[in-house]
């Protein structure tokens, strides 16, 4: 299996960016992926806002995709994610949900240990990883990892986890995929600005789907029995609006439904949820459950 160490990072999404790797399709590799902070902090006297912030959020890549070329989807299966054994919480005066009451910079180191994540030596939760920056190159575009697009990049989806089937648009020849800032937890909605901050060690294989007869504008993930799409927008009701429609076009194209009986599907069996809060675009996603479309035993792409 390949490795890929995350000695080797980017922090925009771009065209300009280079490859660190080259994969085939079918082929399974090993990705590291440093914390969202660079190794920035190392204990609990290491304040955020003494850190490089040009160094956040780093993002292991670009890999490139033999063959892939616009058009196509690249299809990323998440095989497994192993967290290292400390995490980091920060707190951000100005910053997040609760930027007007937080008064000081604070650290908190979160030890893992036993498969939990733990707050202080009494208070632990059971480790759920997830991957916060995930996508592949925005063709023409330059986007900072800390910001999402129709490329993927900071989605903060929770869904995006072991076991998850993720479709990208391919938008430059190789696609150009990049991933990072692994959580050992995180609740939906991100308030604070981060979640358990960690490493890890990411097993990932890749696909392609050649001239796919539905090409999503944004990704789309498979979860267990769910379908998910992710919206973004400078609001969260713009956000919600855009996984909404995202759907809404996927059944659509999946199953020839009208569109009043998808709208009482989605509104019946869906769920909204909220991904993030704190970035400058938000995220919200929309999960539904397989069995609506025509073969829920199969992928829902191609």
């Amino acid at each position: 299996m390949q490795k890929i160490s995350r000695s080797k990072v980017i922090f925009q999404f771009s065209p300009n960016n280079s490859p660190i790797a080259t994969v085939q399709p079918g082929e399974t590799v090993a990705v590291e992926t440093d914390d969202c902070f660079r190794s920035q902090i190392k204990s609990e006297r290491d304040l955020v806002t003494e850190i490089d912030f040009s160094q956040v959020n780093p993002a292991t890549g670009p890999i490139a995709v033999e063959g892939a070329q616009p058009g196509d989807i690249l299809v990323v299966q998440i095989n497994r994610i192993e967290v290292e054994s400390t995490g980091f919480m920060v707190a951000i005066p100005g910053e997040g949900a609760f930027a007007e009451r937080l008064k000081e910079p604070v650290t908190r180191v979160v030890p893992v240990r036993g498969g939990k994540f733990w707050l202080d030596e009494h208070l632990s939760f059971p480790v759920h990883p997830m991957i916060g920056v995930i996508g592949v190159s925005p063709g023409d575009l330059e986007v900072p990892c800390g910001e999402i697009g129709d490329h993927g990049g900071n989605m903060d989806a929770k869904v995006i986890r072991q076991g998850a089937r993720v479709y990208f648009q391919v938008r430059r020849e190789g696609a150009m995929f990049a991933l990072g800032d692994a959580h050992a937890g995180m609740g939906d909605g991100e308030a604070l600005i981060c979640g358990v901050e960690i490493p890890a060690r990411v097993e990932l294989s890749f696909d392609l789907i050649k001239q796919p007869e539905i090409l999503p504008p944004r990704p789309v993930v498979e979860i267990d029995d769910q379908v998910v799409t992710i919206g973004l927008g400078p609001t969260l009701d713009e956000a919600a609006s855009c996984a909404l429609n995202d759907m809404m076009d996927l059944i659509q194209k999946k199953t020839g439904r009208s569109l009043d009986e998808i709208s009482m599907l989605i509104s019946a069996v869906g769920d909204l949820r909220v991904c993030q809060i704190v970035d400058p675009q938000k995220t919200a996603r929309v999960e539904i459950p397989k069995a609506i479309f025509p073969d829920p035993s199969r992928p829902v792409l191609p």
